[in-house]
C-alpha cells in the first residue's frame, strides 16, 4: 500500500476447509494487471522480483489448496486462501 493504509487478516474455518482472508485498503489490482499477477516475474513494482504470489499459489497448491483474489481499484483487495482442516484425533487415557 504506498500511500498507507489498514491491514487485516481473518480465519474461518468452514465445511472441512479453514480459509484465510487478507484484506488491505490500499489502491487494488488494475484490471490489466489481473490475469498476471500468479506469473513468476510479474511484478508492478521497481524493486518487486514478482516471486511473492507466484510462490504463495505453488506452496497453497501443493497443500491441496486453492488462492484467489477480489478486488476494488481505488479500494482494496482481498486474497483469500482455502486449505483443507486437518482433524486432530484426540486421544483418550485408559
Amino acid at each position: 500500500m504506498p500511500e498507507g493504509g489498514v491491514l487485516t487478516v481473518e480465519v474461518e474455518e468452514r465445511d472441512g476447509s479453514v480459509l484465510v482472508h487478507i484484506r488491505d485498503t490500499g489502491i487494488g489490482i488494475a484490471p490489466e494487471q489481473q490475469k498476471n499477477i500468479f506469473l513468476p516475474y510479474f511484478t508492478t513494482k521497481p524493486q518487486g522480483t514478482g516471486l511473492g504470489l507466484s510462490t504463495a499459489q505453488r506452496t497453497v497448491l501443493a497443500q491441496g489448496g486453492s488462492i484467489g483474489f477480489t478486488t476494488d481499484v481505488g479500494k482494496g483487495t482481498t486474497f483469500t486462501i482455502t486449505l483443507p482442516a486437518l482433524r486432530v484425533r484426540e486421544e483418550v487415557a485408559a
